[in-house]
């Protein structure tokens, strides 16, 4: 009996084995590919700023929700706010690491493109953030796909647009107040396209008002020069009633200053800047200060969206090559439904393939209006 027993088991045993080699046949040749992982997306951020910076801070962190979303390995590296950093450190990354799939950048104005030469020496695609070049610059560089093969796209928001709608807000609040013709002053970042189309959009309402601008200075983007400017600006202009200023940053260095002044914040002095801080936020809240233009923190998120449509598409060539979006205003009416957008935490229940024209063949155009967020994602409506 225990031969036959022994002859049962040998048997059942190479029929499992033969049954086991047939499936797994059958399964490589159904689909060799449908059990390996996609693999993910290389991406390089690069980050112009530092660590600590509060709005790249903000960029980065929401970059990092839509890798999430979209199966895309980000990794950064940091410029440290200047462009020869931002230049080596990113040759540095080249030369350690393997090449990135793709690379999101901003250029640095006066840096003559540099850093875009190093990603298209090294044969990296790339998106660039922000319209930064000075228009000399610009004219010698192109647009994308012109002068550099490896330059994707462009995308950036309307800066012209909101620096008409932050004048245009502070100008409302000081004559709610019964100030008809406020002297304006204005702090700008550098010298270069980003400041100069926040102008531009400053400088067109006013002009539209028959309000003139008494001073422009530049505080290179620092809340302590900003401070300082602003207190030399006081006593040369001791009747200016409304400070527009291209970031928050600048904007609450200036603020600080005018109460240290004698001003009172919303009564009779009105200042407001770019980029939704948190602390900004907070503060036009405690009516420390009166408004802010955002939503661009979220411009990385959007380049990576577009990478990953740039990836499925049949025909990638048809999208835009330049991708803008408007901002939006956030003062006093509206900032307490305004807060919540800037908070990640909020943005667990969206999935950034919402904005995929890959995923949505119905989409024209991207959804990257802020305005459109509110109204999808937050239910608020803050159309002027």
């Amino acid at each position: 009996m225990n031969w036959l027993k022994s002859v049962l088991w040998v048997t059942l045993w190479l029929t499992a084995m033969v049954f086991s080699a047939q499936v797994s046949a059958q399964l490589l040749k159904q689909s060799p590919m449908q059990h390996a992982a996609k693999p993910q997306t290389r991406v390089l951020l690069i980050n112009p700023s530092t660590k600590t910076d509060p709005f790249w801070h903000q960029v980065q962190t929401f970059a990092q929700y839509a890798a999430r979303d979209l199966n895309i390995q980000l990794n950064v590296i940091y410029g440290d706010a200047h462009r020869e950093y931002q230049q080596q450190n990113l040759r540095l990354y080249l030369k350690r690491d393997a090449a990135p799939d793709y690379a999101i950048l901003i250029n640095y104005p006066g840096g003559n493109g540099e850093t875009m030469r190093i990603l298209e020496a090294a044969k990296v695609p790339f998106i660039t953030l922000e319209q930064t070049l000075s228009v000399n610059e610009r004219a010698a560089l192109g647009e994308p796909g012109s002068s550099f093969k490896y330059w994707l796209y462009e995308i950036s928001h309307d800066n012209r647009d909101a620096g008409y709608q932050l004048a245009q807000s502070l100008i409302a609040m000081a004559r709610k107040r019964g100030i008809a013709r406020p002297d304006v002053l204005a702090i700008g970042g550098h010298y270069g396209a980003e400041t100069d189309h926040r102008v531009q959009g400053l400088n067109d309402y006013l002009g539209a008002q028959q309000i003139a601008l008494q001073q422009l200075v530049h505080a290179q983007w620092q809340s302590e020069r900003a401070a300082q400017q602003t207190a030399q600006l006081l006593r040369r202009y001791p009747y200016a009633k409304v400070i527009w200023s291209a970031s928050d940053g600048m904007a609450m260095g200036a603020a600080q200053a005018a109460v240290l002044a004698g001003r009172s914040i919303n009564r009779n002095v009105f200042i407001g800047g770019f980029d939704w801080l948190p602390e900004a936020l907070e503060r036009i809240e405690t009516q420390q200060l009166s408004a802010s233009v955002g939503g661009h923190f979220l411009m990385a998120a959007w380049a990576l969206v577009v990478i990953y449509d740039h990836e499925r598409l049949a025909e990638p060539q048809l999208l835009e090559r330049h991708i803008r979006f408007k901002l939006a205003i956030a003062d006093e009416t509206n900032v307490a439904q305004i807060k919540p957008l800037v908070d990640p935490s909020n943005w667990l229940h969206v999935d950034f393939k919402d904005f995929s024209r890959s995923e949505h063949k119905e989409l024209e155009s991207y959804p990257f209006a802020v305005q459109s967020l509110l109204e999808h994602y937050f239910n608020s409506d803050f159309s002027r």
